[in-house]
């Protein structure tokens, strides 16, 4: 039966080679169209011819793998559908070249096709029964990998290059489902496995060169968080290429996205671990406190003696009428008749004023960051400072002169707090604080205003959920004053008489407390994937 198979093929193929006009059309087209009639006769269930299509256009493209698996699929049901024809007698003549028509060369496509068409696919996955079973099975190569596939309802078909025959190989496993069975299958026989459908996949030698000519080629796009920044990312496509040794990886920053493009052996895994990567960074929320507390004490007390005298004439000149000014009072006269002279006499007033404030300000804020990303927080205003500007007298004979605008930059004026958290577990965390107090300090050189800065960089430890005190800003002012008489307030214990005394204390302190809430599990609290990638010189194929 086998001579005869060959037979019919030589014939077949003869009589197609001289029905087709390979001048006319290319070796592509002619392929194309051989491959189209042996859908056609495959659907109709002519196996034979199917088979016999397919082996003339593999003769026309030799390189196509895909009309090799359809010949190999195809090979037993042809075997069986076909009979042994005589053999031809030589010389006879052939058949006239016929052009092929354009609808056997090209089908009409409909435009959901089209958009079909322009989606890329999924790599293709075996569905095979979920049942696990057991096998105690002894042979050649070929012969384990058809009955293990029958067992799951799979079909195989063969790399051209696969040994027909080979060594018997003992294949004894217990409870095993279809992955486990062909991952197994192919370590014992030094193969690997190809899928090509939701039940059919190719076998062929476990090779360098076969992975590269067989093996398929994916490409992926993975989005990136934002919060990413691009030394993390250049991190973990350095850690990607080391573990899974993935060739070609790119960054679309426009998009935010890594594109990952190689063998499906190590594309699948190179996703998986990146997705581990870039998932588990927990997310901290950061509430901050900043509590103020101001005291105000200013008291004034003594004596207000009046430090101005005035001298009213109230003597006789002429017999004239003398009259006291009607805003004088207390009057000290002194000498008579033409000599009278009264001054004013000094008021004496006794005083005590004391004025106590108290404030407390509590601000509230809250601050949202991942694991190693820093968070700013800035409480205050901004203040414009002038960094360049036309100074000078300009000559009034100069004429118009003109004068470029001032450059400004704007400060940020108040507490200034940058916070990194590190997540140390459920309990513990860390913060890399950085804070800054600035200020004006009324002070200005060449126009430009001082600014004081207060500032501390410090690493804590705080427990999650409990508030923490980081840092304080404190300021105390004392000041005292004095007024009086000039000349008595200065003498010694009687000097109180004549002079005021005003003090004033204020006391200001700031309290920074930080208080850590995780939003998310940390790494240590979530069970990753395990992973079997196989060896380097062996990699496991997605099945």
């Amino acid at each position: 039966m086998r001579v005869s198979v060959v037979t019919i093929t030589l014939l077949f193929a003869t009589a197609l080679t001289a029905g087709i006009n390979t001048n006319a059309d290319s070796p592509k087209e002619a392929a194309l169209a051989l491959a189209k009639r042996a859908r056609k006769a495959k659907k109709s269930g002519h196996n034979a011819q199917a088979y016999l299509l397919y082996s003339e256009a593999l003769a026309i493209q030799p390189e196509n793998s895909g009309y090799r698996a359809q010949m190999v699929l195809l090979q037993t049901r042809a075997a069986a559908e076909s009979k042994p024809l005589p053999p031809s007698a030589e010389g006879a003549q052939d058949t006239p070249h016929v052009d092929i028509p354009p609808e056997d060369l090209y089908e009409s496509l409909t435009e959901k096709e089209v958009a079909e068409a322009r989606q890329l696919n999924d790599v293709p996955h075996l569905n095979a029964s979920r049942e696990k079973r057991d096998f105690d099975l002894s042979g050649a190569p070929r012969v384990l990998f058809d009955r293990v596939a029958q067992a799951f309802g799979l079909e195989t078909i063969y790399d051209g290059d696969y040994p027909q025959a080979g060594a018997a190989v003992r294949f004894r496993l217990s409870g095993v489902d279809y992955r486990e069975a062909i991952h197994a299958l192919e370590a014992a026989t030094g193969s690997f496995v190809i899928p090509l459908s939701s039940k059919l996949f190719m076998v062929a030698q476990d090779t360098p060169s076969k992975r590269n000519d067989l093996e398929r080629t994916m490409a992926i796009s993975v989005p990136v968080p934002q919060s990413l920044t691009t030394q993390e990312i250049t991190e973990l496509a350095q850690a990607l290429r080391q573990t899974t040794n993935v060739e070609k990886i790119s960054w679309n920053t426009s998009a935010g996205t890594i594109v990952i493009r190689d063998r499906v052996s190590r594309v699948i895994p190179a996703i998986a671990v990146l997705d581990q990567l870039i998932s588990y960074r927990p997310e901290v929320m950061i509430d901050l406190e900043f509590l103020q507390v101001g005291e105000s004490d200013v008291e004034s007390y003594g004596f207000n003696v009046s430090n101005s005298f005035s001298a009213t004439y109230l003597g006789h000149i002429l017999n004239n009428v003398i009259t006291a000014p009607g805003s004088v009072t207390n009057l000290l006269s002194f000498g008579g008749g033409k000599t009278l002279v009264a001054l004013t006499a000094a008021q004496v007033q006794a005083m005590f004023n004391e004025t106590i404030s108290t404030s407390k300000s509590l601000y509230h804020a809250q601050i949202r960051s991942v694991v190693g990303q820093p968070a700013t927080f800035h409480a205050g205003e901004k203040y414009p400072v002038i960094t360049g500007g036309y100074f000078g007298n300009v000559p009034a004979n100069s004429g118009t002169v003109f004068a470029p605008p001032p450059a400004f930059t704007y400060e940020d004026l108040g507490i200034k707090l940058k916070v990194t958290p590190y997540v140390h577990g459920m309990n513990d965390s860390a913060l890399d604080i950085e804070t800054s107090f600035e200020v004006l300090t009324g002070s200005a050189i060449n126009g430009i205003p001082v600014i004081g800065t207060r500032s501390l960089k410090s690493l804590v430890g705080v427990k999650n959920g409990e508030w923490a005190l980081i840092g304080t800003v404190t300021g105390k002012t004392q000041s005292k004053s004095v007024a009086g008489f000039w000349g008595l307030a200065q003498i010694p214990v009687l000097g109180q008489l004549f002079r005021q005394t005003t003090t004033d204390e204020e006391d200001s302190n700031v309290l920074i407390g930080i208080r850590t809430r995780l939003l998310s599990m940390p790494p240590d609290q979530i069970v990753t994937k395990r992973l079997f990638v196989g060896s380097d010189a062996r990699p496991l194929t997605p099945l």
